[in-house]
């Protein structure tokens, strides 16, 4: 009862913060000067920043979280369900393309024609993604800096996101949002520990060890590939739209814990998205149903509202979050 109270406050003083700063409200920007990005780069800031491109499309995301009016344009045509999340006034942004560790289809012409202040990397803080950010520094001629997207920095990069646009209490309010949830989902994990990890099958096309990083913080572990035989997984989860017949061969081989990851706006298991932090919180839910406590509806409803402004309807919500496949 305390926990619930004391979460139900935070959202409180999260929402008052939002609506008493309102996105007119300028906060106090970063200092011009020299900068030690999350890859410890040193990257010359320049005096504002009012625009941004960002490399990947889940930093597009953050950075429209924390201040729509920054993005120049978007890394892909927006899907219905994400233009469905997304303010009007920002739909017709143009397309800029993506520049990562596997893609390169950025338009060139295009984003130079909006004159970005910034250029945002948010991905792994690696030394693959150093490299990176210096090359699309030297070929863009832009200040570029490179900003881990890993989920346990989200707060870090939303505060600094917050200062970099101009907008360090909603920065602020976001990140505080994000503890809140992580520290319960640690809480209870930590009361796991000790436990093996549990073992779940994934139906993509991605690569074997995409999710590690969600599934090794909910206790969980991928099975690239099993038999007939048991030991079989204790989960399948299955991404929307990779498969035409997706539950008819799985259940044939004895599985009744079938699950379609949610997808809406966006992929809630996608490394790196803001989403992963619901994503995280939907693996718990089916992993402990009777002992996880959260509410995840209530989770979700909030989210949307926080970070985009969307009130998740009920019918809404039902599409979003029912199971897939046969439930236990």
């Amino acid at each position: 009862m305390q926990r619930s109270t004391h979460r139900c406050q935070t959202l409180l003083l999260i929402c008052l913060l939002l609506l008493l700063f309102p996105s007119t409200l300028a906060d106090p920007t970063l200092p011009s000067g020299t900068y030690t990005d999350h890859g410890g780069r040193l990257v010359d800031m320049p005096p504002t920043v009012k625009k941004v491109f960002t490399t990947t499309e889940t930093g597009c995301f953050l950075a429209y979280a924390v201040e729509p009016d920054s993005i120049t344009g978007w890394n892909r045509g927006l899907s219905p369900e994400i233009e469905f999340a997304i303010q009007p006034q920002y739909t017709n942004l143009p397309t800029l393309g993506t520049w990562n560790e596997t893609y390169k289809t950025i338009q060139l012409d295009t984003i130079l024609q909006q004159q970005p202040d910034l250029i945002i990397h948010y991905a792994p803080a690696n030394q693959e993604n150093v490299e990176l950010a210096n090359e699309i520094q030297d070929f863009l001629g832009v200040p570029t800096i490179l900003v881990d997207n890993s989920l346990q920095h989200l707060p870090e990069a939303l505060r600094l996101l917050g200062q970099l646009l101009g907008r360090e209490v909603r920065g602020q309010a976001l990140a505080t949002f994000v503890e809140n949830h992580l520290a319960q989902m640690s809480d209870f994990q930590g009361m796991q520990v000790g436990y093996a990890p549990i073992p779940v099958h994934i139906v993509s096309s991605c690569e074997p060890g995409h999710f590690d990083e969600l599934l090794t913080l909910a206790g969980m572990i991928e099975m690239v590939t099993w038999s007939d035989q048991p030991p079989l997984p204790d989960f399948v989860l299955i991404m929307p739209h990779t498969v035409a017949d997706p539950y008819k061969a799985i259940q044939t081989e004895g599985h009744k814990r079938i699950y379609q990851i949610p997808s809406f706006p966006s992929n809630w298991l996608e490394p790196g998205s803001i989403f992963s932090l619901l994503g995280l919180e939907w693996l718990h839910s089916i992993a402990y149903p009777t002992s996880y406590a959260a509410d995840l509806p209530a989770t979700y409803k909030a989210f949307m509202e926080v970070f985009f402004q969307i009130n998740v309807t009920p019918e809404l919500l039902e599409w979003t979050l029912k199971r897939s496949g046969i439930s236990y």
